[in-house]
């Protein structure tokens, strides 16, 4: 058995090394662009020799690892009519913005991507974050429209406590830096006049969610066919997709490499009958590649979707010219074409999971299956299936846990029940949903697609319940999971050619992992850390000692997602609630907690810090001539403006103040 062979993996592995290394390293691209340069002029001068065909082979590797750090940086450098250039000398000129895309709804407001095309008098680009804030009478906004105006752009805002997730992260990604908020006072809205054929199919897409919406189907069942056939998986029921998640089948509802395997195995069916045509072969695959990117173009592209048939455009067109047998090699070929022409793709966690799971499915998978061969066809199907889960969800795992924190340990047992089945479940939403856009559904398709999807989404809460097998609350850090995907490939290339070197080079890699785990323990046992976490209209504040962290919450109903997050944000044994009423010392940390519930009548105690909560009516310039701490410290549960007088008396008693609206948790080290 031998792994699969061909120039373009080290080429495309070390493009991808060089796209990773460009966040971390200093050198520019004209540094980068020299030296690029130069691995090209050697490489053209040596190649008129048969000698140095190592030294080829390094300077040709050197410059396809140069060439990533070039692309990557080149992509994310602001142009020159960027409007982030005139933000300083014009904070309030007129803007000009064009939505682009819509992110998401709430009851309270929208969120959606602008492109300012022009600030003030000047044309310029780049893209924004649009908040519109919504009432019973605000209209969403369309792809096209226009927006007028004079409001102030911010910088997006960091997660307020350790461990949330990073939404500025997330858009920086994108090359979004800022956002602006917008509502009906604000901005002015100009009609939309826009024709083009992306404003014509979104209204296309809205029309087709109405069908849906005005259905006969149950809210349950109208969700899955805008999940399973839309990718609008928002659109069902939270938890759903929790329920989902547990189980370890969360994929099922991310219309995305599964789906689109299917519907080309039916495109594949569907139009066989060209085959008896002249040229059928090619015409076959040209109608194939045209109704998949139709599709994707129908629903939007969402992320998902663009790998997916990127992957299987790739792989039909390998049919096409009789070489369609190297999957792993369109594999590599179109993880390549799509970073290249869209490098956020790289950081982001679906596209990451996604080709992780196809690469080891093509690598593993013929490993588990050559490890039993059952002569039962049933029996022989459920192993296959069983092989192609393993080979998932052993190489997803570590990235999974590192992202979500839980592992799923019936993943295995909720795969069989429903993959098997799925195919023709998916064919189902397709006829289902075929029959809406053009008619009126009848009574009896209602009945049966309604019940169908009521026992698929039991089967998955049933197994979803079993919470003893579901592991929560884990924590890998970066390096650890770095270290686990180290130790996972010289696994598999010892299994695939055993030999002394690279069985020393595995025992190695598990040595570093054990160290690497003996060190962060030791970072741990040595924290001792006071933290005052923010949280509207209430209020937390704990104390990490090693790996154990107390804490004291006003309500731990509305507190607990922030308690979650920490957890699994460090390496914790234990969570403790304690009860705090005016005062915690440790040490010669002594602080003092004032609030509306119990009046101050410690007057004889010297504060280090002060912590004001619940809006306590008090004197604080009184309080601060009398006790003089090293900080006041205002959290999530007070009045903004309370929080406004009491920095205004800091401010004039030279007393620093910390707002966690504003600044986010604090921490102090003790």
């Amino acid at each position: 058995m031998n792994l699969p062979q061909s120039l373009l993996y080290p080429l495309v592995i070390l493009f991808t090394l060089g796209a990773i290394f460009s966040f971390y390293i200093d050198l520019g691209t004209t540094q980068l662009s020299g030296f690029l340069v130069v691995f090209l002029g050697l490489q053209i001068v040596f190649q008129r020799t048969k000698l140095f065909n190592t030294l080829k082979s390094l300077l040709l590797y050197l410059s396809f690892f140069v060439f990533g750090c070039i692309h990557f940086q080149e992509y994310y450098r602001l142009p020159s009519d960027h409007f982030q250039f005139q933000i300083k000398n014009h904070p309030e000129a007129l803007k000009t913005i064009e939505i682009v895309k819509t992110i998401g709804q709430s009851s309270f407001s929208s969120s959606y991507i602008g492109r300012i095309i022009r600030y003030g008098e000047n044309e310029t680009d780049g893209v924004i974050l649009i908040n519109q804030k919504k009432d019973s009478f605000t209209k969403p906004y369309s792809i096209g429209q226009i927006l007028l105006t004079y409001e102030s752009i911010q910088t997006v805002s960091e997660p307020l406590n350790p461990g949330s997730f990073s939404f500025k992260n997330y858009l920086e990604n994108q090359r979004v830096y800022h956002q602006i908020n917008v509502h009906k006072e604000n901005s002015i809205e100009t009609p939309n006049t826009s024709f083009s054929l992306g404003v014509r199919i979104q209204q296309l897409r809205e029309t087709l969610i109405d069908r849906i919406q005005n259905s006969k189907l149950n809210t349950e069942s109208k969700g899955m066919i805008q999940a399973l056939l839309l990718a609008q998986r928002k659109a069902l029921n939270s938890d759903t997709i929790e329920n989902y998640s547990k189980a370890g089948v969360i994929h099922l509802l991310a219309l995305s490499g599964l789906h689109i395997g299917i519907f080309v195995g039916l495109l594949w069916m569907v139009f066989r009958p060209f085959l008896f045509w002249k040229y059928g072969h090619t015409l076959r695959s040209v109608t194939i590649l045209f109704f998949l990117w139709s599709y994707a173009f129908l629903i939007g592209f969402p992320a998902s979707v663009v790998r997916a048939v990127t992957l299987f455009s790739f792989i039909v067109i390998g049919k096409w010219i009789h070489y369609g047998k190297n999957s792993f090699h369109y594999t590599v070929l179109s993880f390549w074409i799509l970073v290249l022409i869209y490098p956020p793709y790289l950081r982001s966690i679906g596209f990451q999971m996604s080709y992780l799971a196809v690469f080891w499915i093509l690598i593993l998978y013929p490993i588990f299956k050559n490890l039993w061969n059952p002569k039962v066809r049933l029996i022989n199907i459920f192993w296959e299936w069983t092989a192609v889960c393993l080979s998932a969800q052993i190489v997803v795992s570590p990235l999974s846990i590192y992202y979500f924190h839980q592992f799923p340990i019936l993943f295995l047992v909720s795969n069989l029940l429903i993959i098997p089945f799925f195919g023709i479940f998916l064919y189902l939403n397709l006829f289902v949903f075929l029959i809406l856009t053009l008619s009126r559904l009848p009574n009896s398709i209602v009945a049966l697609y309604e019940q169908i999807v009521s026992l698929l989404n039991q089967t998955v809460l049933r197994i979803a319940q079993q919470e003893r097998f579901l592991f929560k609350d884990l924590f890998l850090s970066l390096e650890t999971t770095i270290i686990l995907y180290g130790v996972l490939i010289l696994m598999i290339l010892w299994f695939y050619k055993k030999n002394f070197w690279r069985l020393s080079l595995l025992f190695i890699s598990l040595m570093i992992l054990l160290y690497s785990r003996e060190q962060q323990l030791k970072y741990v046992i040595k924290q001792n850390d006071l933290w005052i976490f923010h949280q509207h209209n209430q209020s937390l504040l704990g104390h990490q000692i090693g790996g154990s962290f107390f804490y004291f919450s006003s309500d731990s109903t509305q507190t607990q997602r922030i308690l979650n997050d920490f957890m699994t944000s460090r390496i914790l044994k234990e969570m403790n609630p304690i009860d705090i009423e005016n005062l915690y010392i440790y040490g010669n940390f002594r602080l003092l907690i004032l609030n509306n519930d119990q009046p101050y009548t410690l007057s004889q105690f010297e504060p280090s810090h002060l912590l004001l909560r619940n809006n306590p009516k008090l004197n604080v310039d009184r309080l601060l001539e009398k006790h003089q701490p090293k900080m006041v410290i205002s959290d999530g549960s007070n009045l903004p403006w309370n929080v406004i007088r009491w920095k205004e008396s800091c401010r004039k008693n030279r007393v620093p103040f910390y707002d966690t609206r504003k600044k986010g948790a604090l921490k102090i080290s003790l």
